[in-house]
């Protein structure tokens, strides 16, 4: 090691600690070199450390890839390398920066920063399309190499080191003993909630490091203790409840449940106060059926941080508050835990990932609105615009997050149309090229033997809609549509539309697609703007605990046939749909069948081209049995002296699988089947012999 890098180690360590601050040390080179080097460095440093990157750590770290760095939310570890030669995970990065405490040691090795943006960066396969010049990189290397420069962080290359004189500490700050005074209010406004004969929700917000998860933990030990109460509690992803956790005492445990939402939901438990974790990752339906069902609850929500989601909560949740419960309570939680108030890290991995994007306040009110396209290359050279549009995307939708920044400025089949009122922007919607399949990967993709990424509409048209020309046409998929809270219901949306719509018509689209968690609100707005609804998922989002609708418009001859076939065809599905949506809200079913053209096709006897296209999808790929139960059902009809032939057990397999939709859990519990596998291949076994003897008869 150089020895003006031991120096700095010697003195911006101590330094660090003293002042509660957390800093980067930057390595940039060759990957050998950089990892070499960090891992002298790291066997210099205490404390638990974390190796992210796709090589063995030094001895003694522990090491994740950064796909799985999310894990390590909620941990405290003292220094952390990741490695950006083996992909820069944005998502990841946010995450984990998160679990580095006060005094800690971010050490990230990225190739030389001037060759950076020009790749290779293995993360970046999890986009469709990408090429270099990365605009994402591009940023990345920009503003961490100046901020490197300045103290207390560093910049170490093969050949010069920039390493600043740490700052001296007049005297060492102390971190916090015992709860904050913020999450005293907390658990005090919690308990006051548990006391009142018409509870209202307690909002707790914060950035990370404050300790909300922690003062959850506090209340519910409180709660059980002094009132007996059953608690229940619930998060997105159940690793980010560890800071909890640790804080319910082991005696109270017992009288403390988790669900995930989506099962909360299906199946309430008994509980007399429900707590929600990172509450903005949620959607809006799911915490308000929530709210409803336990007035006493609790939802933490991070404001700024990887989630990327606070603020929109904030705007999307605070109304279904005021106008339910208007009893409700709001404590924020400034005063961090885990590093200080002016910790340089925690705002320089804001900037970097735009964790602190808010939605820009409009000043030119009464001015006309004016639409346009924005290019990438725009966002990478204007930083106030691309926080304006990240403050927009986190506003109004609950799953951004630093993977979308990327997207947003690297990805090549992104078109960006936005709305301004004067210099401001109140409007934002974000689409990608999707589909344009050859024929070949086409059919590959009908049978299910291919899902390529980033074609989202065209495959699920192609697969679940058993259409192998849907994956030929092209769409421009909607993926963000943001207006300005300010700004709503004055038909920017629309506009926006509309604009979009007149681009996709130059580019030679066939139709404006668009999927989303089915909400009878979002349902009633598309079909405003002239959208069909194509695809109801069968499955339940197990985050947001909906059913993702799929829509489309068409714009050319080829995406009106579509349109009309996949609409007629979802209509003639519906009712076999049905027993396999577990329990679809009965809004959302309105909604949906308002939207149905009616049933279309072939008498309920007779098989049709769609029919035929599904059983062989069925028979001979991976086509699930949910959306292929209708022309199964008419399979059988048509040579009902083979389902004769079967078994007795073959027979009450058909019945209940295909004409009643018992599902596989059921079928095991009759002693059908062994399980899902092995029943799907049975039933396929089943629909090849219907298909051989139906086709000998020349039907």
């Amino acid at each position: 090691m150089e020895p003006e890098l031991s120096r700095w180690l010697a003195d911006a360590v101590p330094a660090l600690r003293a002042l509660r601050h957390r800093a980067v040390l930057v390595l940039a080179g060759p990957a050998e070199w950089g990892r070499t080097l960090a891992t002298e460095v790291a066997q210099c440093l205490p404390g638990d450390g974390l190796w992210v990157s796709d090589t063995d750590p030094p001895r003694g770290m522990a090491q994740c890839t950064g796909a799985q760095a999310r894990q390590w939310l909620g941990r405290d570890l003292s220094q952390i390398v990741w490695d950006s030669h083996s992909g820069t995970h944005p998502a990841g990065l946010g995450a984990v920066s998160g679990a580095l405490v006060g005094g800690g040691l971010l050490v990230w090795l990225v190739p030389p920063l001037a060759a950076w943006a020009q790749g290779p960066d293995p993360d970046y396969d999890r986009l469709r399309h990408h090429a270099p010049p990365y605009r994402f990189l591009a940023r990345l290397s920009r503003l961490l190499g100046a901020a490197a420069e300045q103290p207390p962080n560093a910049l170490v290359t093969p050949h010069a080191a920039f390493v600043g004189a740490p700052t001296k500490p007049a005297e060492a700050r102390q971190p916090p003993q015992g709860p904050t005074g913020d999450q005293r209010r907390a658990v005090e406004a919690i308990m006051t909630m548990r006391q009142e004969v018409r509870p209202a929700p307690v909002v707790l917000r914060a950035d990370r490091g404050r300790g909300k998860s922690a003062a959850l933990g506090m209340a519910a030990t409180q709660l059980v203790c002094e009132w007996g109460s059953q608690i229940c509690v619930t998060a997105a992803r159940p690793a980010a409840l560890a800071s909890f956790w640790a804080f319910v005492t082991p005696d109270c445990q017992d009288a403390v449940v988790f669900r995930a939402p989506d099962e909360l939901l299906r199946q309430p438990p008994v509980a007399d106060v429900l707590m929600v974790d990172e509450a903005a990752t949620l959607p809006v339906s799911m915490l308000t059926a929530m709210t409803a069902r336990w007035p006493a609850s609790v939802l933490a929500t991070t404001v700024h941080g990887y989630e990327g989601t606070g603020r929109g909560f904030d705007l999307r949740f605070r109304g279904v508050l005021d106008a339910r419960s208007p009893g409700w309570r709001r404590v924020t939680l400034d005063e961090p835990i885990r590093w200080a108030a002016d910790d340089p890290l925690e705002a320089l991995m804001n900037q970097l990932l735009c964790l602190d994007a808010d939605p820009p306040a409009p000043g030119a009110t009464g001015e006309p609105i004016d639409y346009r396209m924005i290019a990438q290359d725009a966002l990478l050279q204007d930083e106030r615009l691309l926080k304006a549009v990240m403050g927009l995307l986190v506003s109004a939708h609950y799953q951004t997050s630093p993977d979308d920044l990327r997207q947003l400025l690297d990805d090549p089949e992104t078109v960006i149309v936005a709305a301004f009122q004067g210099a401001d922007l109140v409007g934002v919607i974000w689409a990608l090229h999707e589909g344009g399949l050859d024929a070949e990967l086409a059919r590959a993709v009908w049978r299910g033997d291919r899902r390529p990424r980033g074609h989202l509409a065209a495959q699920s048209l192609a697969f679940q809609g058993g259409d192998p020309e849907a994956a030929r046409r092209r769409y421009l998929r909607v993926t963000r549509i943001a207006v300005h809270p300010d700004c709503r219901r004055q038909g920017v949306g629309l506009q926006l539309l509309e604009s979009l719509q007149a681009l996709a018509r130059s580019a030679a689209v066939d139709a404006i697609a668009v999927s989303f968690g089915a909400t009878p609100e979002l349902l009633v707005f598309w079909r405003q703007a002239g959208l069909r609804l194509l695809r109801l998922g069968i499955r339940r989002d197990a985050a947001s605990g909906t059913h993702t609708a799929l829509l489309a418009k068409p714009l050319t001859r080829e995406g009106e046939a579509l349109c009309q076939s996949q609409a007629e065809r979802f209509a003639a599905h519906w009712p076999w749909l049905l027993p396999a949506l577990e329990g679809v809200e009965p809004e959302v079913q309105a909604q949906v069948e308002r939207m149905m053209p009616e049933p279309y096709g072939p008498t309920a006897d007779a098989l049709g081209e769609a029919d035929r296209r599904e059983i062989e999808a069925f028979v001979e790929g991976a086509r699930e049995l949910a959306v292929s139960r209708l022309p199964l059902a008419r399979l059988a009809g048509q040579v009902p002296s083979v389902v004769e032939s079967w078994t007795r057990t073959e027979r009450q397999l058909w019945q209940r699988a295909v004409h009643q939709g018992a599902d596989w859990a059921t079928l095991r519990q009759e002693g059908l089947v062994a399980g899902r596998r092995p029943g799907l291949k049975q039933l396929r076994v089943l629909a090849g012999l219907l298909v051989e003897q139906w086709s000998r008869s020349g039907v």
